[in-house]
C-alpha cells in the first residue's frame, strides 16, 4: 500500500496491477495484503494506529458494513465507506508471510 506524505491530500495513484481489489469485494476468509488507499490523514492515520499499516497482511472475516478483518491477531471493523477505499491484493494463504521473518 502506498501511504507516503508525497501524495497531496491523502489521494494516491491508480492500482500499479489489476490484482489490486477494493476490500468490499474480497469474500470472507480471503487472506490478502493492503497495497493502497485513498483516504485522507486523519483516517489513514487511525488504521495505521489499529495495524492496518502499508503491505501488512489481513484476513477477511466479514464482508458488508461493517467489513471485519484481522490484521496482527486482532479483529478491526471497518465502515464501508473506508472498506471500498482500501485496495488489496489477495495472497496465497499458505505461503509464508515476509514480515514474520525475524
Amino acid at each position: 500500500m502506498t501511504i507516503s506524505p508525497q501524495t497531496p491530500a491523502g489521494r494516491l495513484a491508480s492500482p500499479r496491477t489489476h490484482e489490486w481489489l477494493p476490500l468490499t469485494v474480497i469474500p470472507g476468509g480471503t487472506a490478502a495484503r493492503l497495497r493502497e488507499s485513498d483516504l485522507g490523514n486523519s483516517d489513514r492515520d487511525l488504521l495505521t494506529a489499529l495495524g492496518l499499516t502499508p503491505d501488512c497482511r489481513l484476513t477477511v472475516c466479514k464482508t458488508g458494513s461493517p467489513c471485519i478483518v484481522e490484521v496482527r491477531g486482532v479483529r478491526v471493523g471497518l465502515s464501508q465507506a473506508i472498506a471500498e477505499r482500501l485496495l488489496v491484493e489477495p495472497v496465497d494463504e499458505s505461503a509464508p508471510d515476509p514480515a514474520d521473518r525475524g
